[in-house]
Order: structure tokens, then C-alpha cells, then sequence
């Protein structure tokens, strides 16, 4: 995973979950470890979108359980769109 995208999804989530950049690692969990409910990573994927112009392929969202996976699914999206 490139250290961008990282970076990308970590400020992004950092803003709709209300924390600090830094309270946020590659395997923090959306739901056990920040609370989120669907809503909330709805619009952390929505805005990832917007941010970098890509859609996320469908279903795949279902996957991501973690920072890493939504970084992850950011860098693979954005090589096939």
C-alpha cells in the first residue's frame, strides 16, 4: 500500500470521526475501535471518492473493516479505474 492513500483515508476519517490524524493507524477497526457506525463509513468512503475522483467497485466496501483495508482498496481502485 502506497503511503499516500494511508495518509489520504487516515485525514479523511480523522475528520467525519472527529480525532486526531494521529490516533490513527493502519489496523485501527472502523466499528471496535473509533465507534463508526455504517453512516459515518459511508461518508469516509464517499469522500475518498470525491477526493480521488474513483469509484469504488461494488461490494467491494463490504471488506473493509480497517484503515488498512480502505487504504488498500484506494490504491487497487485507483490503478484499474
Amino acid at each position: 500500500m502506497m503511503q499516500y492513500e494511508f495518509e489520504s483515508v487516515r485525514d479523511v476519517t480523522a475528520d467525519v470521526m472527529g480525532i486526531e490524524p494521529a490516533e490513527i493507524r493502519e489496523r485501527t477497526r472502523y466499528i471496535e475501535d473509533l465507534g463508526a457506525d455504517s453512516l459515518e463509513l459511508f461518508e469516509i468512503l464517499t469522500r475518498l471518492e470525491e477526493i480521488h475522483r474513483v469509484t469504488f467497485p461494488r461490494g467491494a466496501v463490504n471488506g473493509v473493516r480497517t484503515v488498512g483495508d480502505a487504504a488498500l482498496l484506494l490504491t487497487e481502485t485507483e490503478f484499474t479505474n
